[in-house]
């Protein structure tokens, strides 16, 4: 348990949400060996070669094989992980691809209908947990809630699954259940003594930041007021009631200080993007993020604003999907980060993807801190031309026109 909470903290979002319990599933190959077909049994194994490499869709095309020569519990359940691997590439339930989410759903329910116990997984969790996921990124958020209940069920020694359940029942509106979610994670959690591991893992992983966000939640996470200032520097939650919670806590000792060749290297990564070397100021950025992870003087908002840069300078060179993933990287140091969200709802876009475009506007709005911020993120909702794909869109409008009332734009 402590090893998995620990791999959690350290890969957050990287591959996210993929990785948040489960390590690849291997061992699903081992069923019924004695009755397993043959050439089943090769593309299986193929299937999973391809997974290691990081090949899903050769995965999907081989388990698509698999599954026409023997139909069984572990070739579905593989097909719909392949599928669930592909399209979590990017990690949060809103970035997910929907077809695929649907195509994982789809194959996950066949392996069920064969055998609604799952008795030939040797972790049932992994399907249920990985189905919740994809209902969630095809918004059925009431079957999502009911394949958490069975993966906890399965594995309830796993508390990040009722975290996720609560995380949920937040996005839904349902606090109170929300915080039921939240106490029964954690109460799994400190009877093994991993309390402050799970506690650690979803302060780093921005998509629970809701969940840190709101007093209820972060009270039932059992994060204080002198915890709370630490986050202020960290994840910096920008609301009123976080500035409250911590606003007569003891000073904080003085960070040590700021390495020149650091911030030498982003002032001139600045210079550059100033004048359009988007290149040239990518190059400086990473070579300042290298130099900081050796000497650790950056806090978390300044190494945000780091990759925030890198995401935008991507943005502009047409680059959307490495763009996005830098800008992940920007909001697990800084989930509140309006500039960062409004970068990701440009870089999908830019791509075609309108749904989640719009959901990244819609995080962007949200996590602005005052009246003025928000008024500038939606003039430029309205003006810049990379969102021009999504304008039209009933959606767009919609969401605009009410954030537009709120700061009485005309």
């Amino acid at each position: 348990m402590k090893r998995n909470l620990s791999e959690t903290s350290r890969t957050v979002l990287a591959i996210a949400l993929t990785a948040l319990l489960f390590t690849p599933p291997a061992n699903a190959a081992k069923h019924k060996k004695s009755k397993a077909n043959p050439e089943a049994k090769a593309l299986m194994s193929a299937g999973l070669s391809n997974l290691e490499n990081g090949e899903s869709s050769a995965a999907i095309s081989n388990f698509n094989k698999a599954v026409r020569k023997e139909g069984s519990v572990s070739t579905y359940f593989l097909l719909g992980w392949a599928h669930y691997q592909r399209g979590f590439k990017l990690g949060s339930t809103e970035a997910a691809d929907r077809d695929d989410a649907q195509s994982a759903i789809d194959a996950y329910a066949m392996a069920l209908g064969l055998d609604p116990e799952l008795k030939d997984l040797p972790d049932a969790s992994r399907l249920y947990f990985s189905m919740a996921l994809c209902y969630e990124a095809v918004q059925s958020y009431d079957k999502a809630l009911e394949a958490y209940k069975m993966a906890f069920r399965a594995a309830p020694a796993k508390p990040l699954i009722a975290m996720n359940a609560a995380r949920l029942r937040l996005k839904m509106g349902e606090t109170s259940k929300a915080v039921d979610n939240v106490n029964l994670a954690m109460t799994k959690a400190m009877k093994n003594g991993q309390g402050k591991e799970l506690r650690e893992a979803v302060r780093r992983d921005p998509a629970f930041a809701p969940l840190i966000a709101n007093g209820t939640t972060r009270k039932a996470l059992g994060i204080g007021a002198a915890e709370d200032g630490e986050m202020v520097a960290g994840l910096d939650v920008r609301n009123e009631e976080m500035r409250d919670s911590v606003r007569d806590t003891a000073p904080k000792p003085a960070a040590p200080a700021q390495d020149a060749a650091v911030l030498e290297k982003i002032a001139s990564g600045n210079i550059e993007f100033k004048f359009r070397r988007y290149l040239s100021a990518v190059s400086l950025y990473h070579e300042a993020i290298a130099i900081d992870q050796e000497r650790m003087t950056l806090g978390a908002p300044q190494v945000a604003q780091v990759y925030e840069k890198i995401g935008m300078a991507y943005n502009k060179l047409g680059q959307s999907d490495v763009a996005i993933r830098s800008l992940q990287k920007s909001l697990q140091q800084n989930p509140m980060n309006p500039a960062a969200h409004y970068q990701i709802a440009l870089a999908y876009a830019m791509s075609g993807k309108t749904a989640v475009a719009l959901n990244a506007l819609s995080e962007s709005f949200k996590a602005c801190a005052a009246p003025n911020d928000m008024r500038r993120f939606v003039m430029l909702a309205k003006t810049d031309v990379e969102l021009e794909a999504v304008r039209d869109l009933p959606a767009f409008r919609t969401l605009v026109s009410q954030y537009s009332d709120r700061v009485a734009l005309r």
